[in-house]
């Protein structure tokens, strides 16, 4: 249960720092250090859980995919949702 809410947390965190980057990204403003940050995440997450709780390290990494893939999934569908309800206007 530990690795489950350690990966739901961290993953959390890296899809905050994910969406923030490509936002700073997509304004045209050069700073990536969310984008490099980001990177930290999962291998801080997992290596934690690999040396705390070995027998986590499964549902830890499945528990952070799940996040970000749900979370961009999510992500995407309203920013589609908000870009056809201005086309509308």
């Amino acid at each position: 249960m530990a690795g489950i809410l350690l990966g739901l947390g961290l993953g959390a965190v890296q899809l905050v720092l994910l969406l923030l980057g490509v936002g700073l990204l997509g304004s045209r403003k050069l700073k990536i250090w969310a984008l490099a940050v980001q990177f930290l995440c999962p291998l801080a997450g997992l290596l934690l859980c690999a040396l705390v709780w070995t027998a986590q390290l499964l549902p830890c990494a499945v528990a952070m995919s799940a996040v970000l893939v749900l979370g961009g999934v999510t992500g995407f569908l309203v920013f589609r949702a908000r870009d056809s309800h201005r086309k509308k206007d």
